[in-house]
């Protein structure tokens, strides 16, 4: 499982001038990052529909379910060029309506304010996809879904090799 964990936990970016819209940038030890432009139509769509369906998210994490595990929650922090970095957030408890997490990648801006391990509260305006593990099958992810695109052959066939359903 730490396998698809590494694969599953993509960060990336958008509104990098710099940077070419989906160049991936390589991190020995850590998750490749995909850039995205804000412009971006397809990312877009997928951190709009993570959003209005943060609600099946809640449902499901407050519901105790045993099949359920590895909530998840994406969330935008800001970065030093004006854009976004968008980082996985693990290990999410709901209490009192808010959401809190473990950040589980080291941000590819230093200045977002957070390092891998830190415990954040996710503000629900700054979530960008979510998802959670039905056993085998994968619930939300839509952000992962479309970089899925642009991974090598090897790193979609290590995350295929896992078994794992992408719904």
């Amino acid at each position: 499982m730490k396998k698809l964990i590494t694969i599953c936990l993509l960060a990336f970016m958008m509104n990098c001038q710099e940077k070419k819209e989906h160049e991936i940038f390589k991190r020995k030890g850590e998750p490749n990052v995909v850039y995205f432009e804000n412009s971006d139509e397809e990312m877009n769509i997928a951190v709009k529909n993570a959003k209005e369906t943060l609600f099946e998210f809640e449902k499901a994490i407050q519901s105790n379910n045993p099949d359920y595990s590895n909530f998840t929650l994406k969330q935008e922090f800001d970065t030093s060029d004006g854009g976004g970095e968008h980082i996985w957030i693990g290990n999410i408890h709901l209490k009192d309506g808010k959401y809190y997490g473990i950040v589980q990648n080291e941000p590819v801006d230093p200045k977002v304010g957070v390092k891998l391990g830190d415990s954040v509260e996710v503000p629900a305006g700054k979530i960008s996809d979510w998802m959670y593990n039905d056993k085998n099958t994968v619930k939300g992810a839509y952000t992962i879904k479309v970089m899925r695109k642009y991974m090598t052959p090897e790193e979609k066939k290590e995350m295929d090799a896992e078994g794992i359903i992408y719904e």
